[in-house]
């Protein structure tokens, strides 16, 4: 129970996460960096970071997971 309440809440935040990186104009690329939590930083075209991602791929990349884990997740929710 514990883990799936963890699992609609880390959902819940990739999928918010992935939509205010696709609407934000100056998002240009994403870099994700972060210890136990995943923190996204957007970077105006032209900034030259190595390893970044497009703003597109990133934020489609988010919700695509995010909807992963809150099917999994709330298919283990409503077993218990």
């Amino acid at each position: 129970m514990f883990w799936s309440v963890l699992g609609l809440i880390g959902g819940g935040s990739f999928i918010v996460n992935g939509f205010s990186v696709l609407t934000d104009p100056n998002c240009d690329t994403v870099g994700f960096g972060g210890g136990r939590v995943v923190q996204t930083t957007c970077y105006q075209a032209g900034a030259g970071m190595s390893g970044e991602f497009p703003g597109t791929v990133a934020g489609l990349g988010m919700l695509i997971v995010g909807g992963l884990i809150l099917y999994f997740a709330w298919r283990n929710f409503k077993r218990s």
